[in-house]
């Protein structure tokens, strides 16, 4: 029973569009059986008493017929009455015993030719296919008959089983099938676009907001995502302003300090403060690249990765190390130029400081996806510590190397993530690491239908002038309340209000203040240019 009830969850589909389908489809399909069912009981009632009255009209016309009439002829006069289906005749001995049982698809004979009457199924024949009976002449003798009597035998639903009907039944499963499809899939839309919207957040904050539109939960649902999602990104970016502005505190002394380390005198104490201080410096920046990647301002555009990369290798071979390019000269896709060349000078530093030259940076693009490996020849990584590699501040055995904050492989991750990629650690073909960065040639960004891509203007420093509608912005505390919420929105941002046609304009991104606007309860939608 056990192994029973798991092969039937197997066959239950796992989404909820399938589901209703599913359950859609059994649930009609069950009504129709269930009505074909009834309909053909109705028929076949109304087609038994219709026989069973023809049958008695002439048998009790026979009767009538012969009962003034001598022995001799009466089997001539009965025989007359006879019709297609139905024959008649006169006997002295009824062809059915007396005594009996009246057969239960033959009740409705009896109840038409009277108490009297002995009917059966004829032995000669399959039952249900031909029925005999006998009824008594008051002169003496039986009025004997005979007739077809196909389908009444069968069950009940006999008659829905032929061709036509299983054929009707397969056509209107088919129909409820694609009608049921096409409803669930309408029906579970935005529901699908709530989920996408969810992965995309984890990879962008400042994604486009969720449409609010499907059935009432739905809508609700995505109102409250665009506002939870809202304030995560004001979350983070206060953070990431806060942690800034303590790194600016910090390099302030730090400068001091590297001021004051010069006039030491040269000598061993000085070069390892000035180390030191370095060393702090960059850890500083670093973290702060960790806390920006994918979250800061820069757009994503075409660029040339195969560039990029030879320009690193080049700079690294002019340094003095054995590193080179191998790949195509040109691989354009959508990218963030300076956090592209940022990770993958983390990767190029990572193999020189822990691992082992040669270095080589490899390109393979295959039209959908572009693979980037950086491959040294050190000792590599364990399996089972690569998967702590890419975690923030972590660092490995020493065997590797000294020094780094353990932030160069996790802000390579987080940018494949920003990316739709993916960060992969392998062994190298010949001994060592290969770091291989997974990269998608898709766009990494859309406008909804309706609205309108930003264009850059010098006058905004590079935002677009967005013009948003905004229905229940009705009086002066409206539109002070629209301006403090965009000002939040966009630092340093200044919204021109036109409160008689409910408009404002502001210079920013249109899905991220829409998305602003409609968590503070406004209802607003970007007027199309």
């Amino acid at each position: 029973m056990t192994a029973l009830v798991r092969r039937l969850t197997r066959l239950w589909p796992a989404s909820l569009a399938g589901r209703v389908t599913l359950l859609l489809l059994g649930g009609l399909t069950l009504l129709h059986l269930g009505s074909v069912w009834v309909h053909e009981r109705a028929l076949q009632s109304a087609e038994t008493g219709t026989r069973a009255s023809r049958l008695a009209e002439r048998v009790v016309a026979a009767r009538a017929a012969v009962e003034a009439l001598p022995p001799e002829a009466r089997d001539r006069a009965a025989h007359a009455l006879a019709t297609p289906g139905i024959d008649v005749h006169w006997d002295r001995v009824s062809p059915v015993p007396p005594g009996t049982p009246t057969p239960e698809g033959l009740t409705p004979v009896v109840a038409v030719l009277g108490p009297s009457a002995l009917v059966a199924w004829d032995p000669k024949a399959e039952p249900g296919h031909r029925v005999v009976g006998a009824l008594p002449v008051v002169a003496g003798g039986w009025i004997v008959f005979s007739a077809s009597w196909l389908g009444t035998a069968g069950a009940p639903w006999q008659g829905a089983s032929d061709l036509g009907a299983l054929l009707s039944l397969l056509a209107m499963a088919v129909g409820i099938a694609i009608a049921s499809a096409l409803v669930v899939r309408w029906i579970t839309g935005p529901l699908r676009r709530l989920a996408d919207a969810a992965d995309a957040l984890g990879r962008d904050l400042r994604s486009h907001p969720v449409p609010a539109d499907g059935p009432s939960e739905v809508r609700h649902a995505a109102v409250a995502f665009n506002a939870m999602q809202h304030r995560i990104a004001r979350l983070v970016e206060d953070r990431t302003e806060a942690l800034a502005a303590m790194s600016h505190d910090l390099r302030t002394p730090l400068a001091r300090l590297r001021l004051r380390a010069g006039f030491l005198p040269d000598g061993e104490a000085r070069e390892r403060m000035e180390a030191d201080i370095a060393e702090m410096e960059g850890m500083i920046g670093r973290t702060l690249d960790y806390l920006r990647e994918g979250r800061d301002a820069e757009p994503t555009r075409p660029a040339d990765l195969a560039a990029i990369m030879q320009t690193l290798a080049s700079d690294a071979a002019d340094a003095g190390h054995d590193v080179a390019y191998e790949g195509p000269s040109r691989a354009v896709l959508p990218l963030r130029p300076a956090a592209t060349k940022r990770a993958l000078s983390n990767l190029l530093s990572n193999a020189l400081s822990h691992g082992a030259e040669p270095v080589r940076l490899r390109l393979r693009d295959d039209g959908t996806e572009v693979v980037v490996e950086v491959a040294d020849a050190g000792s590599g990584i364990l399996p089972a510590d690569r998967a702590r590699a890419v975690a923030p501040f972590v660092q490995l055995d020493p065997s590797r190397g000294t020094g780094g904050s353990g932030l160069g492989l996790a802000i390579v991750s987080r940018f494949a993530e920003a990316l739709g990629g993916s960060l992969h650690l392998d062994d190298a073909p010949g001994g060592g690491l290969a770091a291989r960065l997974h990269l998608s040639r898709k766009p990494a960004l859309t406008f909804p239908r309706g609205k309108v891509a930003p264009e850059r203007h010098p006058s905004t420093g590079g935002l677009a002038m967005t013009r948003i509608r905004i229905p229940n912005m009705t009086c002066g505390g409206c539109a002070k309340g629209v301006a403090a919420t965009l000002r939040d929105a966009v630092p340093g941002a200044e919204p021109a209000v036109d409160l008689e046609r409910r408009e404002v304009t502001v210079a920013g991104d249109p899905a991220a203040l829409v998305a602003a606007l409609r968590a503070d309860g406004w209802e607003a939608e970007v007027v199309p240019a």
